[in-house]
């Protein structure tokens, strides 16, 4: 590297001037000078660009991982991804991370589910008979739902169903 200070040039004029003195003598005596055969390395792969991010986990939790991976798998061809989360004990956003990770298809769709106004025959014809005690008690609609604990909507379903004469109330005079 070149200085730019003139001083330190100066300087090492001495030094430059022993040197070359040195090697002069050294050729003289019969010395030789040998070359080292200077090879080239292979160029470096750049520090920047696309790299793949390492694998963090250790070993052991890998296979862990893994095993995990592979019960999912074998669950994913009979349930659906909500029971799987209930067996596995895991959320579905983590389930959806592993099934991405390592390639699972659910192939059992979701279950139908009941709808929320529906009940079991029995239950309905109990009721029922509940419904018109309701009306020989001379309660409204809305009062009948809360006295029974059920929505208005399973309400008008089983009047409808049933055939039942639930009266309305009389308009209001406003």
């Amino acid at each position: 590297m070149i200085s730019t200070e003139l001083s330190t040039i100066k300087m090492k004029d001495a030094q430059r001037a022993d040197l070359a003195d040195c090697i002069a003598t050294f050729l003289s005596a019969g010395g030789v000078i040998l070359e080292a055969d200077i090879s080239t390395s292979p160029p470096q792969k750049s520090a920047y660009g696309r790299q793949s991010t390492p694998n963090f986990q250790r070993p052991a939790v890998k296979e862990d991982s893994d095993q995990r991976a592979a019960r999912i798998k074998k669950l994913a061809k009979t349930l659906n991804r909500n029971e799987i989360c209930a067996k596995e004990g895991i959320t579905l956003g983590v389930l959806k991370g592993i099934a991405k990770r390592y390639d699972i298809e659910f192939l059992a769709g979701p279950k139908k589910a009941r709808a929320p106004n529906r009940a079991t025959p029995e239950a309905e014809v109990l009721m029922v008979i509940r419904i018109k005690d309701c009306i020989a008690q001379s309660i409204n609609r809305q009062q009948c739902c809360k006295s029974l604990g059920i929505s208005s909507t399973l309400l008008y379903r089983l009047i409808k169903e049933y055939s039942i004469d639930y009266p309305t109330l009389k308009p209001a005079f406003r």
